[in-house]
């Protein structure tokens, strides 16, 4: 019985997606009460608890609380716009445990440079798709070279050239 729901959840998916999409669209941004107003109120949302509230008492013209019927539908909440889930991996273990194919991964951000590219080598061997790879490696070596200044060009440059007035000469005038 069980396979059978799941299999009607997983035809629905794409629908639900869809309903998903619409309702994100349609959300409005939930900013705290008078952050727009005043610079110290920031506008992370935070529950109106005034005894004369006009929010907490959901008067028309003011701003809107977050109630459930936001909420996206169970089964693609909490999914990337991919349909898949996101997990948080922390060492080479965490991957063994990733399933390819409903889920993709995203290293964590306290993990050193060496553990993220041994963690990376171990994503690409078992094709798991990684969120926040590593940029490019640099080689420094031709970083300098790329840097190194041209000695001919600056030998070009006079000292006479350049405008520098010292403080006595701006005195005299």
């Amino acid at each position: 019985m069980t396979s059978v729901n799941q299999e009607k959840q997983e035809a629905n998916l794409p629908r639900l997606q869809r309903i998903r999409k619409n309702l994100k669209r349609k959300r409005p941004n939930f900013r705290r009460y008078e952050s727009w107003r005043y610079k110290r109120v920031p506008e992370r949302w935070r529950r109106a608890r005034g005894i004369d509230s006009h929010v907490r008492e959901k008067v028309g013209g003011w701003s809107i609380s977050p109630q459930i019927g936001f909420r996206s539908p169970k089964a693609v909440r909490y999914q990337l716009s991919s349909g898949k889930e996101e997990v948080l991996v922390s060492s080479s273990v965490d991957l063994s445990l990733i399933d390819p194919e409903l889920q993709v991964g995203r290293i964590a951000s306290t993990i050193g440079r060496k553990k993220k590219e041994k963690i990376l080598m171990e994503a690409e061997l078992l094709n798991i798709h990684i969120l926040n790879p590593i940029s490019a490696k640099i080689d420094l070596g031709d970083l300098d070279a790329e840097l190194e200044l041209d000695e001919d060009l600056l030998d070009d440059i006079a000292i006479d050239d350049l405008d520098i007035s010292s403080d006595e000469d701006q005195g005299e005038e």
